[in-house]
This record gives structure tokens, C-alpha cells and sequence, in this order.
């Protein structure tokens, strides 16, 4: 164990300190009251104060150890200050590649914010090889994993990583062998994955990172490589900055972290209960402080009316004095300055801009009116939108009985004991008939069908198709399981070859093949296979591919995360790019739902914004012009 420090520095002045271990992995101070160390001491990991001994007892991890240091005069952000190490690439790296491969061989531990595209997996494969260790690991989404293995050969990579998916992590860490060593180094590309610090994959990277950091020290790597420089929620930096190196942020919890980034303010439930509301972050000095409105805001409209009931209300909830708050978010910022890295695609390549274009097909009227059915008698919004998401890809899914299955309450037996009151009032088991199955012992099952029917997205997926007939390579994004199926259908019926990638797996039209070998394919500009389709879930196929030969991507319909759009997109647009033939988005649009989904993905923001009446409103414009033009 390390040495307890016995004087902590605060401000100025150094303050004796009793410390000692406890049996529990605790550590124990005690000293005379400072506020300034105090709010140190609070803000640590596990931080409880025990009245009746007049101590505090904080967590003995990594994440306290950093504060420690820092509180005994050492420089724990050292490492992050230092100057970059000299390094000259063995292979050909743009500048920004190589500012990241001398940024890990110094930091070790640390965090690339590269937007995707910039060239995250060679940078690694450098670092990997200079560190000069064979033990590393090597984390991503499984569909990433494919094109970075294909990286690996594609350079020439003299140190191949243990590859394993987020999920194959957290197995990994549960059945890790008694007495086997910590790799050298890891490496966890599209890191956002962990920015969930309740999920069990960003408990398995801490732990795994933490023994990195116990076995190795200095010498050990801990990398994240995440394609968001600017997250959706500045609270995303929080757990990939404890992963990557505890403590660096000073907060001790991530609510804590919450706390200083936000206004928060507490609001009534449903249930009656108090709970937390993010009311604003606080990213301009313009917002008060209390309650995160402008200054001209009717809550900080003072008055001295001589009403003592009225005036009674100044500098309550509702009105207050304007308090100037802090940019928290520039600040955070600052503060990860020397721990992350960030680039983004515009400041290190020379790629053709993205053209957006939508392509909308004229829905029929019987369309239209199980449409309007639908939004009429759906129980919720989510549940319209599924269904209407459905409707407009030209098919259902529907629930067809297929057989008999035992029944899950009796078992087979047709009957079940249950308490059961006699003519005194007491309560006695009796065996009575099954209820569920009403004593036949075995219930009816269900089986998934699609129910398909003609829709207008397919005759302007088929001219996509058609109008890529000399490059013979187009990739083609869809939200359902049951469009994917149709699309390879028609992809196939016109002559064409698929990929497919969802959350089955990976399949192709090719036969046997593995996930690597398909991409070489479509990647080839031999043109091995003359044309080529990738079809995918933008969930399970939108990360860390590499699909430069096709210029163009189709959406024939979506899902609901935003993340997941905004990856996907740049499979396309990356290194290896045609310039001249340039990047097409194209959305194929047929309900006017179809329009509601990609504006809310536009704007990030959350589905339960929409609502059945934004549907009906905008279905019944369309019934309307419909009917204009019959």
C-alpha cells in the first residue's frame, strides 16, 4: 500500500492530517475544520463524514489517490503538461495522425476526440507498435471491429491486439483467470459506448483500465478514441475522463459533475416524490445562477411595494435578484486540456462536402387512410410511429399463430394450487383448473410474420440502383429488420449482390463468408464482384466501417437514434473518398411521418417531443392535397 500523507495543503497553509487504512478499503482523515480542504475532501470518491468521531472516510482508489497527490503537493497533471515526445511515422500519416500518435506515446492515458474519418485506427496501430509491448487489447462495436481488423492487414501491423466487442469485454472482466495480468495496453474505439456510468461495459473498462494503471503504472496504456469532439451532452466527457484517467476531472460522482455543469432545480413527480430537473447548462454568464433565465426574465423583477404578502416573495424560488452564472461548459473544456485531443474532420482533411437530398414518392390514397386509422386508434405515440414507420416502408409485422406451447403457469399439468379463502375466512391451498390455459395444459404460440404490400420507396430505391449501375457499388441504410429483408429481395432481382448487416449478424448473397473478406469486396476497386450492395441498420452497421466506394448512401427509412444517423453517415466520407465524384445523403420519403423522423434526428431531439397531434396534423395536409389532386 501507499504512504498516507500526514499534511494536506490547502491554499496557502499546510494542514496536519491523521490518516490511516480501515479494513474495508477505506481510508480515514481527520483534521481541523478548513473550508478549502474540506470542499477537497467532499468532493472525493465515496467522501462520508461520521459526526460522532469527527472523521471522514473516503474510498482508497485510483480516482482519490490522483486528489491525494494533488493535495501534498505533488503534480499529478504532470504527464498531461509534458511536452510531446519526438516520433517520426514509419508509414505515410497525415499531420493531424501524427500529433495523435505522439499525444498517446506521452500521455498514455488519454482520449482522442477525432471526428470520424480523420485516420483514429492507423494513429492506434502507431502506438500500439512504438510502445513497444505485443499485450494489448483491442474494444469496439462488433460491426468496427471487421474494419479494423481489415486496417491491421491493410498496413501491415506488426502487433495484432486480442480483439473483443463491448459486450465480449464485460464477459472477459467477469471470467478473468485468478492470477493473470493486466495487458500492457487497451484500446476503446467509438468510446462513447462507455458514457453510461451505470452500464455494465463502462464498469468493465474502469476495471479493466484501473488494473492497467495498478499493474503497470506509467508504462501502461489506457486509450479512448470517440468520433464526437463535441458530445451531444457535455456530461458524456465525465465517465470516459474517469476511464481514461480518475480523478482528472475533480468532481467525485457524476451527478456531482452534473451539479457544476447545469442548473438544476427540483421538480414534483407523477407519484409525489421530489426529483431532479436539468433545467439549462450553464454555457453563458447571461443565464442567472438560480434559476437559468436572462436577466430580463419576470423573475428577477424586484419590487418594494409596501404589500408585505407580495414582498414576501422576493428571493424566493420565483423571484430573485439576477446572480450571473459561470460558462461551466467552455470551462470544462480548459479542463480536459492535455487529457483529450481533439480534431475535427474539416481542420485535417480535404473531403467533398456532404449533399443532402431528399426524394419524396407520392403515397396512395389507401396509404393515407390507414394512416390516419392508425394515429386514430394507437394507444400511444411511440406506438403509432412504429406502426406508421412500418406502413411507409410498404409492410406490418403481424402475429400469426403457428401451433401450441405448454403453458407457462401450470406447466402441462391443467390445474394449479392456490390459497383460497374456506367458510371460516382462512385461506387454504386448493387445487383448482389453470386459468391461463383453461385446463387444456398448452397455450396457443405466435410467430413474427411481414405482411408486405406495394410502396413507391421501392421503384426510387430501384432507380438508385440503376442509376449506379457503372460504379456498381451503393450502400443502403433501412430502420426495420423486415425492410432489410425486402431491400436485399430487390437488390437482388436487379442483378445486383448485398451485404447485410443488422442485428442478426453479418450475411451475404456471396455465400460463407467472413465479415472481413465482405468488406475487402465492396471495398475492392477491381470490382471483383461487379456490383455490390451494403445493406444495414444504421444501429448495428453505422460504426467504424469504411465504405469509400460507394458515393452515395440511401435511407430508405430510419431509427430513432440520432448517434446512429450521424455515424453512419460518415461511412462514406473519410479517407479514400472520391473527391470528384463527391458524397450524396439521400432520403427516400413517402409519409409525412417519414419527414417528422429525419427533422427530429436533425435536431437531436428526443422522441417523446413528438406527438400523435404533429401527426394527424401533418396526415391530414396530405389527405387534403391528395384529394386536390384526384
Amino acid at each position: 500500500m501507499r504512504e498516507l500523507p500526514s499534511k494536506f495543503i490547502a491554499g496557502r497553509f499546510w494542514v496536519p492530517v491523521k490518516a490511516e487504512y480501515t479494513g474495508e478499503n477505506k481510508i480515514v482523515f481527520k483534521f481541523k475544520f478548513n473550508r478549502t480542504l474540506l470542499e477537497e475532501v467532499k468532493n472525493m470518491e465515496g467522501a462520508r463524514w461520521n459526526p460522532d468521531f469527527k472523521i471522514w472516510t473516503v474510498s482508497n482508489t485510483h480516482r482519490n489517490w490522483f486528489s491525494i497527490d494533488h493535495l501534498t503537493g505533488k503534480n499529478p497533471y504532470a504527464p498531461y503538461d509534458a511536452q510531446l515526445v519526438d516520433y517520426t511515422p514509419t508509414r505515410p500519416l497525415y499531420k493531424h495522425q501524427v500529433e495523435m500518435v505522439r499525444h498517446g506515446l506521452t500521455r498514455h492515458y488519454c482520449i482522442f476526440a477525432v471526428e470520424m474519418g480523420c485516420g483514429k485506427t492507423l494513429s492506434a496501430i502507431e502506438i500500439i507498435e512504438e510502445s513497444g509491448f505485443e499485450d494489448w487489447l483491442y474494444i469496439a462495436p462488433k460491426s468496427a471491429l471487421a474494419s479494423v481488423k481489415l486496417e491491421m492487414i491493410k498496413w501491415g501491423a506488426k502487433v495484432t491486439p486480442h480483439f473483443y466487442t463491448y459486450d465480449g469485454l464485460r464477459k472477459l472482466i467477469e471470467n478473468w483467470p485468478s492470477g493473470v495480468p493486466a495487458p500492457r495496453g487497451v484500446i476503446f474505439d467509438e468510446s462513447s459506448k462507455v458514457k453510461n456510468p451505470n452500464a455494465q461495459r463502462t464498469k468493465a473498462a474502469l476495471h479493466l483500465a484501473n488494473a492497467i494503471r495498478e499493474e503497470h503504472g506509467r508504462e501502461g496504456f489506457v486509450i479512448l478514441m470517440s468520433g464526437s469532439p463535441a458530445p451531444k451532452s457535455p456530461l458524456d466527457w465525465w465517465p470516459q475522463a474517469e476511464v481514461a484517467c480518475p480523478g482528472f476531472l475533480r468532481e467525485g460522482t457524476y451527478e456531482k459533475e452534473k451539479r457544476r455543469l447545469a442548473i438544476i432545480e427540483s421538480r414534483e413527480s407523477a407519484t409525489g416524490g421530489m426529483f431532479p430537473h436539468l433545467v439549462t447548462w450553464k454555457d453563458d454568464p447571461g443565464k442567472c445562477n438560480r434559476c437559468g433565465q436572462p436577466k430580463d426574465h419576470d423573475n428577477h423583477k424586484m419590487a418594494n411595494t409596501g404589500d408585505d404578502v407580495f414582498d414576501s416573495m422576493v428571493e424566493s424560488r420565483l423571484l430573485h435578484a439576477f446572480e450571473p452564472s459561470k460558462n461551466e461548459i467552455a470551462d470544462l473544456y480548459e479542463r480536459l486540456s492535455g487529457l483529450v485531443l481533439i480534431q475535427f474532420k474539416k481542420d485535417c482533411l480535404d473531403l467533398p462536402e456532404k449533399q443532402y437530398r431528399t426524394i419524396k414518392v407520392r403515397p396512395k390514397q389507401s396509404i393515407l387512410n390507414s394512416a390516419k386509422l392508425i394515429t386514430a386508434t394507437a394507444p400511444s405515440t411511440i406506438l403509432a410511429l412504429t406502426l406508421l414507420r412500418q406502413l411507409s416502408d410498404g409492410f406490418q409485422y403481424e402475429e400469426i399463430e403457428a401451433g401450441t406451447k405448454e403453458c407457462e403457469l401450470c406447466h402441462g399439468e391443467k390445474e394449479i394450487v392456490r390459497p383460497m379463502p374456506d367458510d371460516e375466512g382462512e385461506y387454504v391451498d386448493c387445487t383448482i383448473t389453470c386459468p391461463h390455459c383453461g385446463g387444456a395444459g398448452e397455450v396457443p404460440k405466435y410467430k413474427t410474420e411481414t405482411k408486405e404490400f406495394p410502396c413507391p420507396k421501392i421503384d426510387a430505391l430501384t432507380q438508385r440502383l440503376e442509376d449506379h449501375e457503372e460504379d456498381g457499388r451503393l450502400v443502403i441504410y433501412a430502420g426495420f429488420t423486415g425492410s432489410v429483408d425486402r431491400i436485399c429481395r430487390v437488390v437482388q432481382q436487379s442483378g445486383w449482390e448485398y451485404i447485410r448487416v443488422d442485428g442478426r449478424g453479418w450475411y451475404s448473397s456471396l455465400g460463407n463468408k467472413s465479415s472481413e473478406e465482405m468488406l475487402l469486396l465492396f471495398q475492392d476497386k477491381q470490382r471483383t464482384v461487379e456490383k455490390l450492395a451494403f445493406i444495414g441498420q444504421p444501429s448495428a452497421a453505422g460504426m467504424g466501417l469504411t465504405l469509400t466506394e460507394s458515393n452515395e448512401i440511401v435511407y430508405y427509412s430510419n431509427d430513432f437514434n440520432a448517434e446512429s444517423r450521424i455515424q453512419s453517415e460518415d461511412r462514406i466520407h473519410r479517407p479514400g473518398a472520391d473527391i470528384n465524384r463527391g458524397c450524396i445523403i439521400t432520403d427516400l420519403v413517402h409519409l409525412p411521418t417519414d419527414e417528422q423522423v429525419i427533422d427530429n434526428l436533425k435536431k437531436k431531439r428526443k422522441l417523446q417531443n413528438l406527438s400523435l397531434g404533429v401527426f394527424e396534423e401533418a396526415l391530414t395536409a396530405a389527405m387534403a392535397a391528395e384529394t386536390r389532386k384526384l
